[in-house]
């Protein structure tokens, strides 16, 4: 979504990216005119991180710091304050995470809040991609209501050209961690092949869990029907090929790959969690299913596998709510008002 935003703003305003850590693979898709930059974090409490930041924005004369994702909101905005920056806006692309059940873990989180609450009220807007993710802030966090607002990802339209199929093919794209639950899925697609055997997965994407979704495609049987593709650049083509779109997540705000699946008119099967039914929309676009819910999933895996019909109305459908809903004009506009307005709530 971030490589999408800084390339759809590139013609008109000067744009620079950084990445606390380090620069990822996605930074190859940005356009040629984002600068892009990383502070090298290291792990662990970097105290001096948002004035080191903060030395830069101020060098760099920004009139906007967009921060994403509840781990670098104190941070870059703390940075964007002790810079003097005009506009600040945060974008909620999860629900938050807490770390820790102990007395000492709730004693930071408590602190790490009400920190957060003061620093919000300097930020123009807090945008979240889901309303779920939305009406969440407040009772997590605690933050003013009249700050928060709802801006849904959104996508470009297609360039591939339609792709020839062969055989029925499955497809999830996402990091291989355990929030995505890829576990689950598998278990369910084995019960889909004892009736569709023809069935093919493809899993699309890398990370920490990998080594362990290898060895449960081995202890299911399933080595002769699931492919592991890695990291791959051609996701919206690698779709085009495919029939059904999976998400079996624990927790999702919008997801880009479900609106990339929406756009290359596939239906999805999914977890009925945080933003993904106002993406999904039940018997319409998709079919939902509830989290961990194994033999549901794989119920409604089937249902798609065994009707080419309900695939081609569900996908077409999907379709059309993706140009609607969450298209990149979309999105871009809205960030554009956030950006263009004046902080007057401070």
């Amino acid at each position: 979504m971030l490589v999408a935003l800084a390339n759809g703003f590139a013609e008109q305003h000067q744009i620079t990216i950084c990445c606390l850590t380090r620069l990822g693979e996605l930074t190859r898709e940005l356009d040629p005119r984002v600068k892009k930059f990383s502070m090298g974090r290291k792990a662990g409490n970097d105290y001096l991180l948002p004035w080191r930041l903060a030395w830069h924005i101020h060098k760099m004369r920004y009139d906007v710091v967009h921060t994403h994702n509840w781990s670098v909101f104190l941070e870059g905005g703390m940075a964007g304050v002790l810079a003097g920056v005009p506009i600040l806006v945060h974008t909620a692309h999860g629900s938050y995470q807490p770390a820790g059940h102990g007395r000492l873990d709730r004693a930071k989180r408590g602190l790490r809040h009400w920190l957060e609450r003061r620093l919000a009220k300097r930020f123009a807007a807090i945008a979240a991609v889901s309303d779920s993710i939305r009406d969440a802030i407040p009772v997590v966090v605690g933050v003013d209501t009249q700050r928060l607002t709802t801006v849904h990802n959104g996508i470009s339209p297609a360039t591939q050209t339609p792709a020839s199929k062969s055989g029925l093919t499955f497809v999830a794209v996402g990091r291989f961690d355990p929030i995505k639950n890829h576990d689950m899925m598998l278990r369910a697609f084995e019960k889909v092949v004892r009736q569709f055997p023809d069935a093919r997965l493809m899993l699309v994407g890398d990370g920490p869990q990998r080594s362990a979704i290898e060895s449960l495609v081995d202890e299911l049987g399933l080595r002769n029907c699931v492919e592991l593709t890695g990291f791959r650049s051609d996701v919206t083509d690698l779709l085009a090929k495919a029939d059904v779109f999976l998400l079996s997540s624990r927790y999702e705000g919008i997801s880009i790959a479900l609106l990339e699946a929406m756009r290359a008119g596939l239906p999805a099967v999914a977890t009925q969690v945080g933003g993904v039914p106002e993406t999904v929309l039940p018997q319409r676009t998709g079919l939902l299913v509830a989290s961990e819910d194994v033999e549901g999933f794989a119920t409604a895996m089937g249902a798609l596998a065994g009707s080419p019909e309900l695939r081609r109305r569900l996908g077409t459908a999907a379709q059309d709510l993706q140009r609607q809903e969450f298209s990149l004009t979309a999105m871009l506009g809205r960030y554009g008002a956030l950006y263009c307005a004046t902080n007057r709530r401070t």
